[in-house]
């Protein structure tokens, strides 16, 4: 009897079994990289990043915030927001940043806020990117709640992002509606809301493909450009306008500035 199909049908299972494990070995160093990034990343942050002397921004918020995902810090949305502002104004800035991995509202309010207050130097730009962690244990009320502590002590003229997009589930559902909670605190308290939630959703289930780190919660370098993108979006739609004055004006007496090089 003829053995060589069977012989081929072996060897084909094992050649697809290698495969598989080759590719659970690679996408397991990559997820143990991701996980490493949360020390690494915040040590690179610690201090501030930039020359001294132009724009001073300063980044509150979460993991996204600390560059998780990215290849490298500087390759995450605050990173890449920061060179924009250097080849938009044609000014140095310097970059610090306050956020924490695993943050959620409260860390804002309790932690990064008092930090920001305490500076004693004048941020011209301040961005907010924070509620993800929240959506794993939310509660609308509490939500509510704390999204209006937070955007009444943050300084006047703060961009303030609203809560990611969670594809699908429940956890979507209550993202989607902490994103209306958010939108709403920031805007009646003279922020300025940045729709990341609709810049991710609008790129779709592909987006799973090509824009999320290994741990398929972290946006990539590709990802970090999009929450920029939606950052940016915000800041130049105002062409013309002054930004990121807070109202605290005991801790920032600095001039605002403008975004772009020339304005129309």
């Amino acid at each position: 009897m003829n053995q060589t199909p069977q012989l081929f049908s072996r060897l084909s299972r094992l050649s697809l079994g290698g495969v598989g494990l080759v590719l659970a070995a690679v996408w397991g160093l990559k997820l143990a990289k991701v996980a490493r990034s949360t020390v690494s990343y915040a040590h690179y942050w610690a201090t501030p990043q930039g020359r001294s002397g132009g724009l001073l921004y300063v980044a509150l918020g979460d993991s996204a915030a600390q560059s998780i995902g990215a290849s490298r810090p500087e390759h995450g949305y605050v990173g890449v927001l920061a060179q924009r502002l250097r080849d938009s104004t044609g000014q140095r800035v310097q970059v610090v940043n306050l956020s924490r991995s695993g943050a959620r509202l409260h860390d804002v309010i309790d932690s990064q806020i008092p930090a920001l207050a305490a500076l004693g130097r004048t941020p011209h730009v301040i961005t907010v990117a924070i509620g993800g962690n929240d959506i794993l244990q939310y509660d609308r009320a509490a939500f509510s709640s704390a999204s209006d502590r937070l955007t009444s002590a943050l300084p006047c003229g703060t961009y303030v992002a609203d809560v990611p997009y969670f594809m699908h589930g429940h956890w979507e559902r209550q993202a989607r509606q902490a994103a209306r909670v958010l939108t709403t605190s920031a805007t009646s308290h003279g922020l300025r809301p940045v729709a990341l939630h609709e810049a991710l959703e609008a790129q779709g289930l592909r987006a799973m493909l090509n824009q999320y780190a290994a741990d398929w919660f972290h946006p990539n370098d590709r990802g970090h450009r999009v929450w920029a993108d939606a950052f940016w979006q915000q800041m130049s739609a105002e062409r013309g306008d002054q930004v990121g004055m807070p109202r605290q004006a005991e801790v920032l007496q600095g001039e605002p500035v403008k975004l772009f090089k020339s304005q129309p």
